[in-house]
């Protein structure tokens, strides 16, 4: 059973190239997950078995829940899975979709504004962290470096701006349409 309605739009596929992309981006942070757990049990097993934790696994998980955000977002909107609160523009889209439609891309397009502030700003703490070679965890102990993680909020910001651009645009589409 799929859980959803017969009137439920079926979930999209991954037929353009950018589609291609956010699918792999949500895999490697599903990936991440897995990887995050294994961290999880391998420190819970060292503190209780041997009294010593994993070494920067505290560290190692701060910024990979991070990175699994920012993997994963541009997909989830993608397939409509992000949390929303448009009760009003789903009671209007009852009456005219049009106006709804030019709203949600709106909306889209405020999406894509804010997501570019953060890459915008980000930009420069992933250079910094790059070039100065910063690391969190204890020196001579673990040392994670943590540009990796600033790339990959880039990256993940930047797939989303895309993303909500192709959404407004798909709107804008929606709202010109005669019929």
């Amino acid at each position: 059973m799929s859980g959803g309605s017969p009137a439920d739009p079926p979930p999209p596929t991954p037929q353009s190239w950018f589609g291609r992309i956010t699918v792999a981006l949500n895999a490697v942070g599903t990936v991440l997950i897995l990887v995050m757990a294994v961290a999880v049990n391998a420190d819970i097993f060292g503190r209780e078995a041997f009294n010593r934790p994993v070494p920067g696994v505290t560290e190692f998980l701060g910024l990979s829940i991070v990175a699994v955000v920012f993997l994963q977002m541009a997909n989830t909107l993608r397939e409509d899975r992000h949390v929303s609160n448009d009760l009003v523009l789903a009671a209007v889209a009852k009456r005219r979709p049009r106006v709804a439609a030019f709203f949600y891309g709106i909306f889209h397009l405020v999406g894509a504004t804010l997501m570019g502030f953060i890459v915008f700003y980000v930009f420069p703490i992933f250079r910094e962290n790059y070039e100065g070679g910063y690391y969190k965890g204890t020196g001579g102990v673990v040392e994670i470096p943590v540009w990796p993680f600033m790339l990959v909020v880039l990256i993940g910001g930047i797939a989303t701006v895309g993303q909500y651009l192709i959404l407004a645009v798909q709107q804008f589409r929606r709202a010109a349409a005669k019929g």
